[in-house]
């Protein structure tokens, strides 16, 4: 009996690739200078920054815990008027 070994699967993960097909951001959205939470609408409070990867944001109002990649926080949503207003009000 053989002992053949397969080869191992070898995936090419391409960064660029997974940004355009990335969903849009849903969980908070930009108002002014702060970082609001889509869900009640209230501002979110910076609790720090993990690895240079991540920003940890908390709700107070809802006492949810927001993680936000910082490639993508430049590409939160700016809040239009009401559409955004409604949509948080959920």
């Amino acid at each position: 009996m053989s002992c053949a070994r397969r080869p191992k699967p070898t995936a090419h993960h391409d960064a660029s690739l997974d940004l355009d097909r990335a969903p849009r951001m849903v969980a908070v959205y930009r108002r002014g200078d702060s970082v609001c939470h889509a869900r009640c609408g209230k501002p979110l409070v910076l609790h720090g920054v993990r690895g240079l990867l991540e920003a940890d944001f908390y709700c107070y109002a809802c006492l949810t815990h927001v993680t936000i990649p910082l490639a993508v926080l430049d590409d939160v949503p700016v809040e239009r008027g009401d559409a955004v207003a409604q949509g948080a009000g959920r």
